[in-house]
């Protein structure tokens, strides 16, 4: 089926109790009815300003109901949506506006400040520019004019652009189109409907199977935005946290107060402090409507994992392995029943591992490191840069596959390993050195509560395996490298470890690695 996303929108509002609230954030509550009305209001309204299918609109704000509304307008319009970092400066989101050629820019009040000097002629293809919030004019837009569906033809083609910020370099935008993006979601182990049609889809969203979704992480981010849209697309609810900095007391209220059936979060860095709330607080919190925490874009440990099921024992923990570039890589299910070693999971339908050397496809259980690799669907290509493309979009064997730069391997019952993104690997004196290998062994030492690993230069061998750890306990050097030797080669071993009192991360919860090296390199030796 060629799904679009803006028909879904326009099928699923015409199927669901107009009553039933679609965006909650706090005490504001958006019900489906209004949401309908509302993003069709700017949908028209980027289309009266000039917009044509398949021009950018940005969308610059936080965790708010506004982010969502121009996500859904956009799509109802055939107008591309683009997310921007609302951490970037002034020369940062212009240089996004810039890249996708953007036509249109919708920020929150709180963000006039690094946008105003963009909005007033500076940039000569930005020809809508409306504020959220405070005397901008979006609550006007969304609340005046024609309320009904735009009833226009729309393509499969339509989609968004997801700029990814990635470890080096300037934020490139992966294409997504709707078509490649719904069967995408569609391929979740624990997706509630598969329909094969839009007269399937209308069925099984009258069967009334929605819950409510609530996104940890910044929708800014593709995991944030795809998970509210996934639910919102079967009729369901996305609740958003009514506060800026994450707090796992609050969340917890936010799950109790809403009845939220699912969570997603962005590994550790979220799941740690939301599993020690629980185990410090046992029984504050009514969490029986609770189903699934799932999480994507960072490593979650068994660890955790199990503190979490020690709590809240009903839980279903859903470990997706996916990148901005390409989903679906694998999935790790956890539970009571079953548990799910650190870094392993099941295959994705489309997905394969190819030699290192050779570009032939591993056989499941053949030996030997490769690179993470599926067939479609998954995104378009970069933005603007076919070089890039072609080295992540590729044919092998006369079919088309994303080897997006993770290396995993196999596992003799035909599970996989993640070994670590590609580009993250340390070559020290000939020997690679992955990551995510020496941080997990890291964070299992007793007293360390998180682990960064990096390399930096070395006169002898090139690079050298530092570490940035937050300890709790503050174990000695000697102490955790006599804890690692029991898992890790010595060559694997940190030779510089740094200690912070928090870790730095970005605001969906990712490592931050430039600024980690950067603390290590002024850490007095």
């Amino acid at each position: 089926m060629d799904w679009n996303f803006g028909d879904l929108l326009d099928a699923t509002a015409a199927n669901v109790p107009g009553d039933r609230p679609a965006i909650i954030r706090g005490d504001h509550v958006v019900n489906w009815a209004d949401f309908d009305a509302r993003t069709n209001r700017v949908a028209r309204a980027m289309r009266d300003a000039g917009l044509q299918p398949g021009d950018r609109v940005a969308i610059l704000a936080r965790n708010i109901p506004e982010f969502i509304e121009v996500a859904a307008a956009a799509f109802k319009a055939r107008v591309t949506h683009v997310n921007i970092n609302y951490r970037y400066t002034t020369a940062e989101i212009e240089y996004v506006l810039r890249d996708c050629q953007a036509a249109g820019l919708f920020y929150q009040d709180e963000f006039e400040g690094v946008s105003a000097p963009l909005t007033d002629g500076a940039i000569d293809h930005l020809i809508l520019s409306v504020k959220i919030g405070g005397d901008g004019g979006y609550a006007r837009m969304a609340s005046e004019g024609d309320p009904s569906p735009l009833g226009i033809a729309r393509s499969p083609d339509d989609g968004y652009l997801l700029y990814t910020g990635g470890t080096t370099g300037r934020p490139k935008g992966v294409m997504w189109r709707s078509a490649d993006a719904r069967r995408s979601q569609l391929e979740s182990p624990v997706a509630v409907t598969t329909p094969a049609s839009m007269d399937d889809h209308i069925a099984q969203v009258g069967r009334n199977l929605a819950g409510r979704v609530l996104p940890a992480c910044p929708l800014m981010h593709g995991a944030g935005l795809n998970s509210c849209l996934a639910e919102l697309l079967i009729g369901g609810t996305a609740v958003l946290l009514p506060f800026d900095r994450f707090d796992p007391m609050k969340l917890w209220d936010e799950v109790e107060r809403h009845n939220v059936t699912r969570v997603l979060i962005v590994g550790d860095a979220f799941a740690r402090p939301m599993a020690d709330a629980l185990t410090a607080n046992p029984g504050r919190w009514d969490l029986s409507a609770l189903r699934l925490i799932s999480s994507a874009g960072l490593m979650w440990s068994e660890e955790v994992k199990t503190q979490l099921l020690e709590a809240v024992p009903n839980l279903t923990l859903l470990d997706i392995l996916g990148a901005s570039e390409a989903s679906g890589f694998g999935f790790a299910i956890t539970n009571r029943e079953r548990s799910t070693p650190t870094g392993t999971f099941e295959r994705g339908p489309q997905t394969v591992i190819v030699a290192q050397d050779d570009d032939r496809i591993l056989a499941p259980g053949e030996p030997g490191a490769g690179w993470l690799a599926r067939r479609p669907p998954f995104g378009a290509g970069y933005h603007g840069d076919p070089a890039k493309t072609a080295t992540v979009y590729r044919e092998i064997d006369g079919q088309a596959y994303a080897v997006p730069g993770d290396m995993a391997e196999w596992l003799p019952d035909g599970r996989f390993r993640l070994l670590g993104r590609g580009s993250m690997c340390i070559n020290s004196g000939g020997e690679k050195i992955f990551v995510e290998e020496v941080e997990e062994a890291l964070k299992r030492v007793p007293g360390i509560v998180d682990a960064m690993v990096f390399a930096l230069p070395d006169p002898r061998f090139g690079s050298a395996v530092a570490a940035l750890i937050q300890a709790g306990e503050k174990p000695d050097d000697d102490a955790i490298r006599d804890a690692l030797s029991a898992e890790l080669a010595a060559y694997k071993m940190p030779r510089r470890i740094v200690r912070a009192e928090t870790m730095p991360r970005h605001a969906s919860g990712k490592s931050d690695y430039r600024r980690a090296i950067e603390i290590a390199q002024a850490a007095p030796a």
